[in-house]
């Protein structure tokens, strides 16, 4: 717990000192030891010794519509928690597009679209660890700012908060943007490892089955990222903390919340 209260309270800082006055976003970060002493109305991140299924980490929403978002506990998983918190205050529905034009680093035929539909997200052209940067002395992530999405470059203009992303729509060395084809719904990637930028085609993406676009799309990128993400490892040996006098209702949703993420593939 001692752990989880200095990430959660490092990313309380930097929602409240440098992403929320960018952004426009007010909330709250706090640490709880279970899901049973979760309030039903907070936005769960779990981390988790052992997510089973690589591709089940990152954003989800319960069967309510409810964002939460799984974290890997290995040894960046604040860097991980953070990305997470800061995607879910961005655009908690998972359904956010921004219209603009195709990516710089995109090629042909993706290069010839007239526009496309930028998933905000606000933490992927920026996520590779190289791009991080210290709260309370614990590795954050660095974010987007809304000029990301200007249609041009403007002298002055901050695109990332760290300031290492130096354009708009552009993607730096181990991040990614994805955006879609508004005429067809077919899905893309422009991802950048060692310098070289690729398309990744992620096919028609169309929601179904009360899962959001972002979720659909975060899907895709997890399994095929999970050769090197969220590895998995054994479950701790650890008993779980017997805790006493808790409300019905957190009970409960925390019991339905654990069987969601257990059904997931």
């Amino acid at each position: 717990m001692g752990q989880v209260a200095v990430v959660a309270a490092a990313l309380q800082k930097q929602v409240t000192r440098d992403f929320g006055p960018i952004w426009e976003i007010t909330g709250t970060v706090d640490a709880f030891e279970t899901l049973e002493t979760v309030p039903v109305d907070y936005w769960p991140v779990v981390v988790r010794d052992n997510i089973n299924e690589p591709g089940a980490a990152g954003f989800h929403q319960d069967d309510q519509g409810r964002p939460f978002a799984l974290v890997q506990a290995d040894s960046n998983w604040s860097l991980t928690a953070s990305h997470e918190t800061l995607e879910m205050l961005a655009d908690p529905t998972g359904m956010t597009t921004i219209a603009g034009a195709p990516p710089a680093q995109a090629e042909e035929p993706i290069s010839e679209f007239e526009r496309v539909l930028y998933l905000e997200e606000v933490c992927d052209p920026c996520e590779s660890d190289d791009c991080a940067y210290l709260v309370n002395g614990v590795k954050v992530s660095d974010f987007i700012t809304p000029h990301y999405y200007d249609p041009q470059g403007t002298t002055g203009a901050q695109y990332s908060f760290t300031g290492k992303i130096q354009a708009p729509h552009t993607v730096l060395d181990g991040g990614y943007v994805s955006f879609g084809n508004p005429v067809d719904s077919h899905w893309y990637q422009i991802v950048v490892q060692d310098g070289q930028s690729q398309a990744r085609d992620l096919g028609l993406l169309k929601t179904s089955k009360g899962k959001s676009l972002r979720e659909l799309v975060d899907r895709e990128v997890r399994k095929k990222k999970k050769s090197s993400y969220y590895r998995i490892k054994s479950p701790s040996a650890k008993a779980p903390s017997k805790i006493s006098t808790l409300a019905a209702t957190p009970l409960a949703r925390a019991k339905s919340l654990r069987s969601f993420i257990d059904a997931l593939k």
